[in-house]
């Protein structure tokens, strides 16, 4: 019994769960779950109250009660998001301390418009190795003829 009990407490929730023992199996982030890699006989809501599902150290996943002490798996979905910018300045914006400045002032008012403290900003480098392009001017008009 000892080895059976030692095994039950090297479990780590997934996040998936679900309300009763007939309701689906959702992911705490409440999308559907598709995958499954139950283990043999699983899941089996021993007990009727085994709604959360764990890992075994064999990656083996099991039906669980949702005891508070389990460890937990976490993930961040990760989200690229690119914005151009325009800089109007007679400093050259492509010098190391600048950009950094400029990465700084930005950063700030994202976070205090709910950027979330764990996001990180970064420079896009061309591959002229600048970050900042050169707008050129154009004075050409276009022209549009109607025959």
């Amino acid at each position: 019994m000892k080895d059976e009990d030692e095994r039950f407490t090297q479990l780590v929730w997934i996040g998936l769960y679900r309300t009763s023992g007939t309701a689906p199996w959702v992911w705490s982030d409440q999308s559907k779950s598709v995958f499954r890699l139950w283990g043999n006989e699983q899941p089996n809501n021993y007990g009727g109250k085994q709604f959360c599902t764990a890992a075994s150290l064999t990656a083996q996943w099991q039906d669980a009660e949702c005891p508070s002490e389990y460890a937990s798996v976490c993930y961040l979905v990760k989200k690229i998001y690119t914005v151009r910018l325009e800089v109007k300045s007679s400093q050259n914006v492509n010098d190391p301390a600048v950009k950094k400045e400029i990465l700084l002032q930005i950063g700030k008012i994202l976070k205090e418009k709910g950027m979330a403290k764990y996001a990180k900003l970064s420079w896009k480098i061309q591959p002229d190795e600048n970050v900042f392009q050169k707008k050129i001017q154009s004075n050409i008009t276009q022209q549009t003829c109607i025959f």
